[in-house]
């Protein structure tokens, strides 16, 4: 059986075929040890049984000096590992009425400025070119910007930023509410990757039912392959 096609793999053997069908990526291996999706900025999306078997694949097809993203790795395979989350749910969660609209490229700087994750962010232009393409979606309390959420590079769910002032209000919930609702009306299955040491957005993940991958994520450069 292909790995893609084992039940026990949904959630990552998901992350492969949405980049695949939306995201303009190549399957250039699929069997029973793993699956490899070359995304067309040149950097690759993997999911393999083992390292050993990721190891091994990634030589023969050219890996080792490009940046990937390895997918159901056990936790000591690298560095700053993550969970990747699918929603298989047949209808989005529901909203409580915020106010949530798209935001225009006029703000990427603001968005750029504010959004930080451990891998560093975003400058102003990537990030008007992802507001453009994917769009970024604001939460407005009282007329002001209270929030915001986007999808990354490869359509993944993230970006997720709540002004301090704003904070403990469920705004960064409805947002992420919201962005599921608009993934799948494309007909896409909504994916994330969350820091492994990120308590509050790991449990955002499950409260929303989000199915979690039974191993960790892992970005590498070619450096640290």
């Amino acid at each position: 059986m292909k790995f893609t096609e084992d039940p026990k793999n949904r959630v990552v053997a998901a992350a492969i075929d949405d980049v695949v069908r939306f995201e303009g990526a190549e399957l250039i291996f699929n069997d029973a040890r793993g699956a490899v999706a070359r995304m067309p900025q040149g950097n690759c999306k993997c999911a393999f049984a083992c390292a050993v078997d990721f190891y091994a694949c990634a030589e023969s097809l050219g890996l080792l000096n490009r940046d990937v993203c390895v997918m159901n790795m056990p936790f000591d395979f690298g560095d700053e590992p993550c969970v990747t989350f699918a929603y298989f749910e047949p209808m989005p969660p529901t909203l409580r009425g915020l106010d949530i609209r798209r935001l225009a490229p006029t703000l990427a700087g603001e968005v750029a400025r504010a959004y930080r994750n451990k891998s560093g962010g975003y400058g102003a232009d990537e990030t008007a070119a992802l507001m453009r393409d994917k769009g970024v979606f604001g939460a407005l309390v009282d007329g002001n910007l209270a929030g915001f959420i986007g999808r990354h590079r490869d359509g993944n769910m993230g970006m997720l930023e709540v002004r301090s002032e704003f904070r403990r209000r469920g705004i960064g919930e409805e947002l992420q509410k919201f962005l599921i609702g608009y993934i799948m009306t494309f007909g896409r299955i909504p994916i994330c990757d969350v820091y492994a040491d990120n308590a509050p957005s790991l449990a955002l993940q499950e409260k929303l039912g989000l199915t979690r991958a039974d191993n960790y994520t892992f970005w590498l450069t070619g450096k640290q392959l």
